[in-house]
């Protein structure tokens, strides 16, 4: 009987630890996903909203050039490890709760994956989580895209 009543009393705490991991984590990546394909605007002209728009978004963790194949403008085979897909909203708008670290996002798009930022390091549209922070995230996704 006491066995049996230490094992749920184990459980129990168990599902509170895990339970209040994921209710406290206040940290992660957040932000909105835009679709660029007109022809974007020259000196003295104004350009229209951008359209928001749902796409699934695919968070590595921090990715290198090296660390992916490319393939014209898309990756494809990336060596680091997926932590974490999600899909946007129609409006474009994301949350995605994430330990701190720094990360990779990249879109889901026919021909591959797309990210068009490469910061100084050679990372892949890296993004780093603070604790206790949401990083504010704006993906463009402009390939088909006149500049």
């Amino acid at each position: 009987m006491y066995f049996y009543a230490m094992k749920k009393l184990f459980i129990a705490l168990a599902f509170l630890s895990v339970f209040h991991t994921a209710m406290s984590q206040r940290e992660g990546i957040q932000g909105q996903v835009f679709w660029i394909s007109r022809d974007q605007p020259g000196p003295g002209t104004q350009a229209s909203p951008d359209q928001g728009t749902m796409r699934e978004i695919l968070v590595y963790k921090a990715t290198a050039l090296k660390d992916a194949n490319q393939q014209g403008l898309f990756f494809i085979d990336i060596k680091t490890e997926l932590v974490q897909t999600v899909m946007s909203s129609q409006d474009g708008s994301f949350k995605i709760k994430l330990p701190p670290g720094e990360y990779s996002v990249f879109t889901k798009e026919q021909r591959g994956l797309f990210a068009n930022t490469i910061d100084q390091n050679g990372c892949i549209s890296c993004v780093r989580v603070n604790p206790k922070k949401y990083s504010w995230v704006t993906i463009s996704i402009d390939y088909e895209a006149s500049y």
